[in-house]
């Protein structure tokens, strides 16, 4: 650990704002840190479900869509005219998440982070989505603020690594009007070592968290008035570093999409041992966590006073404040931003029609069970790909943590699929015998254990139990008890000696998150097939929401259904209204009444001018929106858009 320390301190850190000292002594000083993190690409506004916890938070479904960098851009620029020492610190993964990652490899994160000014980043996992040398290349190229990441280590062998080890530091100090901040940043760790179980592909070795924050408190404690710590470690990990070390002020974290409102407030030097060996007195730490996606940006105010008792620890926090700022529709755009990013938007639209339209989806098809074990949206992702053509495998698994945020209610449309799905995984398939069969879901309950007892897998062509306690066969760890593979009549328990193929996806297969009996397998074979492909040809084939039936009015119909035609909704020039005849002068069809306007809005956001008037063109959209809603697939059930069981983890 002196050797990673030392590395370290060679490749050194960085001090921003040096300049004339001022005496703060005797005086309360006030310091603002303005918070972001996770934001995982979602650049440009975007719809979503509201849920009871955003709504706690301050997001209301009518101010959609939500989040957008031009958004964030103005609230910061407005905090930080409205107080005197502010600095603005990401805790990590810009990338992945959204189409723009895909298409431009995180050069527009870094230059929106940089236009709107981040004092200062943590880098994350995701980070490292395309390799270490992207990372470097876009930091190299656009990154207007320092990286840190103190408990990174990177090996001198790799020598496409040698970028980063010059780009990312282990701390920085800022001179914010003369009070010295030096904030200390700690990478994800969970992330590296789930790659392989010695060393990773990126030639970094991640180092003890709270080994390495201690070090470097102890280093920059003379040196600086305040110490935060910022972190890509989750929640739990930052409660554990501020209980097993002593010196820090502020924690400043990302990782699990969390938000604390209010900020905890949690005492250092809990370990005995710790007290033991340097005689430290727990003092009180603020950990703060401002969520994801672009959802918020979280303000924390500080009122700090030099403790004249205890000289070595600079200023201490007397007092604290945290407002969280909803990033939605009632927040202006910042021009500089909103410009920067139209090119772009343009280029993407040029690739691919995102807006294309895929499905409906009447309810939402959420990606987590309501019992912990499957999803309907992990059924979905499942059953895309072991019934794709070219595929057909004894069964399919994929990860529950690569299906990244619930399908919402109303068109499903590309670009919605790329934010469900936004890694560029493809459909590997390999052969296992009953007794790996059974290695793999034993691991899958031990992952599932460790996140609270919610499957962490998703499957197809099987059914499985999981214990999450632990059996006498697995020496008391979480075990899978029972294993079918089949379906229907042909369900069957697994042999140990039998053969059973597989479809998973490449990243799976390569070892990623910990799945190592995959990676040692010889069969494998790479279909190139899309995961995301599958899944858009799965809800593709489907059959629309309602029946087909003809009708010639609405009573012809269902409840909450309409009757579809061509011309049935006219623009009236003189009365200025649209015009709703009621009825079908030619042959209709039974349509949900949701689907035609939802579809409708959907095509007049990206048609309608800013100097036209929309409501003659909303009119003659629903006409195209009805139509279009008789044929569309619908996504439910019937393509496997529901729990079915599959998957049942239980804890004893």
């Amino acid at each position: 650990m002196l050797l990673g320390l030392a590395a370290a301190v060679a490749a050194g850190g960085c001090v921003v704002n040096e300049g004339e000292p001022i005496d703060l002594g005797g005086q309360e000083v006030l310091l603002t840190i303005l918070h972001s993190a996770d934001i995982h690409s979602r650049l440009l506004p975007y719809d979503m479900q509201v849920g009871a916890v955003d709504r706690r938070l301050g997001l209301q479904q009518d101010n959609s869509p939500f989040g957008g960098a031009a958004r964030l851009a103005y609230l910061v620029r407005r905090e930080r005219g409205r107080s005197g020492r502010v600095l603005h610190i990401d805790c990590g993964d810009p990338f992945q998440g959204a189409p723009i990652f895909n298409f431009f490899e995180g050069q527009v994160e870094f230059r929106v982070l940089s236009e709107i000014g981040v004092d200062v980043m943590v880098v994350g996992n995701h980070e490292f989505d395309r390799g270490g040398p992207n990372l470097a290349r876009q930091l190299d190229d656009w990154a207007r603020f320092p990286a840190l990441a103190a408990n990174y280590l990177f090996e001198p062998s790799a020598y496409s690594q040698n970028d980063l080890a010059r780009l990312v530091r282990p701390y920085v100090v800022f001179n914010v009007q003369g009070l010295r901040v030096g904030v200390i940043g700690l990478g994800d760790t969970s992330s590296m070592f789930s790659i392989f179980e010695t060393g990773n592909r990126l030639g970094i070795t991640p180092l003890n968290a709270e080994t390495v924050a201690q070090q470097w408190v102890d280093f920059l404690r003379p040196q600086v008035d305040l110490i935060i710590l910022a972190t890509h470690q989750g929640l739990s990990g930052d409660e554990r570093i501020i209980r097993n070390t002593e010196g820090i002020d502020v924690v400043m974290g990302g990782h699990l999409h969390i938000v604390l409102d209010p900020p905890k407030v949690l005492y250092d030097c809990q370990n005995a041992e710790l007290r033991a060996e340097r005689g430290c007195t727990p003092r009180p730490v603020i950990l703060s966590h401002s969520g994801a996606f672009l959802k918020y940006l979280g303000r924390l105010d500080l009122v700090l006073r030099r403790n004249p008792s205890d000289p070595r620890n600079g200023f201490e926090v007397v007092s604290h404040d945290y407002t969280l700022f909803p990033v939605d529709a009632t927040v202006p755009e910042d021009p500089a931003v909103k410009y920067l990013l139209e090119p772009y938007e343009i280029r993407m639209e040029q690739v691919v029609n995102l807006d294309r339209l895929i499905g409906y989806a009447p309810n939402t098809v959420r990606r987590f069970g309501s019992t912990g074990g499957d999803s309907a949206l992990g059924n979905l992702v499942a059953d895309s790909m072991w019934l794709r053509a070219g595929i057909e495998t004894d069964f399919a698994l994929t990860n529950t943590t690569g299906i990244r945020s619930d399908l919402n209610p109303g068109p499903v449309t590309v670009e919605e699929l790329f934010n469900v799905f936004p890694f560029d995984n493809t459909i590997t398939t390999m052969f296992l015998s009953g007794l790996e069969v059974r290695e793999l879901f034993d691991y899958v309950a031990r992952r599932t254990a460790s996140r609270g007892c919610s499957s962490q897998a998703q499957i197809a062509g099987a059914q499985v139990v999981l214990n999450c306690r632990g059996c006498e066969r697995t020496g008391g760890l979480p075990c899978a008890e029972s294993i079918r593979i089949g379906s229907g009549e042909n369900l069957r328990e697994i042999v140990d000696d039998g053969s059973y193929e597989l479809a998973t996806n490449n990243y799976l297969a390569q070892g990623g998150s910990g799945y190592v009996m995959l990676r040692r397998n010889t069969t494998q074979q790479d279909s190139g097939i899309p995961q995301r492909d599958a899944v858009i040809d799965r809800i593709r084939g489907g059959g629309p929401c309602v029946e087909p039936r003809a009708c010639d009015d609405d009573g012809d119909c269902g409840e909450n259904q309409v009757c579809a035609c061509s011309g049935r909704w006219r623009w009236n020039d003189t009365s200025g209204l649209c015009q709703d005849d009621g009825a079908c002068a030619g042959p209709g069809r039974c349509v949900l009444a949701s689907c035609v306007e939802e579809v409708a809005d959907l095509y007049l956001e990206r048609v309608i001018r800013p100097d036209e008037d929309a409501e003659p063109v909303a009119c003659d959209l629903r006409n195209h929106a009805g139509l279009e809603c008789a044929e569309v697939a619908c996504v439910d059930g019937r393509i496997g858009a529901a729990e079915d069981a599959r998957i049942r983890a239980y804890l004893p």
